[in-house]
């Protein structure tokens, strides 16, 4: 009989696992050790990713295959509300837009800065009209208008409020012919005098005259205007115009007159604001 033979064994596999296993087991320890990833998980990670990226799609596709089979037909009408809201609220925007500017304009045209606190109450120019009394304007405030009210821009006088009924009044302006403000030169004691409409001729109906002035009255070219408060008609201090011409008579030296450019457009008022008396 032939003697039985033990078999063999090939270790060398088990043992390089074995070298292999300790290899990575230490770069993971040292991997850890300074906060960072061992070559063996960079290379795993290199190798999963892309299969793992490509199930995630293909999983996020069946999601999105079912959501629509199951719910298309409500998200499309969910969609097609909002689209509807969402138009709505532009038209909105567009016609706010367009309120935050005719109200940047109207302060503009007032002299208001964005921020201040102005004085008075904003009105509306809603009506010229012309007669024997001269131009009148009506105007439309948001608070009733009582009759004294005074008138004006932010660059100057417009004028008073003569009658009125709930929150409209008729204006009668400086330019008007029977109208009369005291007035006085805007200077350390400056002259008083009387301003009112100056004829139609001169300044094509849209010049003032100072008179009534005294006889050493010292007048100048360029001088301010501002209503005096004398009379009680006008507060002091409201800006009336600018002087344009001197006028002195070669008859009566006593006589001065001076020419005055008003500040306020009287052909262009749209917005104005009204200051009420003791107010």
């Amino acid at each position: 009989m032939r003697a039985a033979h033990s078999p063999q064994h090939n270790w060398a596999p088990v043992i390089v696992m074995i070298a292999v296993a300790i290899v990575l087991t230490i770069g993971q320890h040292r991997a850890r050790g300074s906060a960072g990833v061992s070559f063996a998980e960079r290379a795993a990670w290199r190798v999963v990713w892309p299969v793992q990226s490509s199930l995630v799609t293909f999983g996020t596709v069946l999601r999105n295959l079912n959501t629509a089979a199951l719910h298309g037909g409500r998200l499309a009408r969910e969609n097609e509300e909002l689209r509807r809201r969402v138009a709505e609220l532009e038209a909105d925007k567009m016609a706010m837009y367009t309120y935050y500017l005719d109200n940047m304009a109207m302060r503009k045209k007032l002299g208001w800065d964005a921020t201040g606190v102005p004085m008075g109450t904003p009105a509306r120019v809603i009506n010229w009209s012309s007669g024997p009394q001269g131009r009148r304007i009506t105007i439309e405030a948001s608070s009733p208008l009582e009759p004294g009210n005074i008138v004006r821009t932010e660059a100057g006088l417009v004028g008073r409020v003569y009658s009125a009924e709930g929150n409209r009044g008729t204006v009668v302006m400086l330019i008007t012919a029977d109208h009369a403000v005291a007035a006085r030169i805007l200077r350390e004691n400056g002259d008083h005098g009387i301003v009112y409409a100056a004829p139609p001729e001169q300044g094509n109906g849209q010049m003032l005259v100072l008179s009534k002035l005294p006889q050493s009255a010292d007048v100048r070219v360029g001088d301010r205007v501002v209503s005096s408060g004398q009379g009680g008609v006008y507060p002091d201090g409201l800006p009336i115009g600018v002087v344009e011409r001197v006028e002195r008579s070669e008859v009566n030296v006593a006589s001065i007159v001076a020419y005055v450019k008003p500040f306020a457009d009287f052909d262009h008022l749209d917005y104005v604001r009204v200051i009420r008396r003791g107010g």
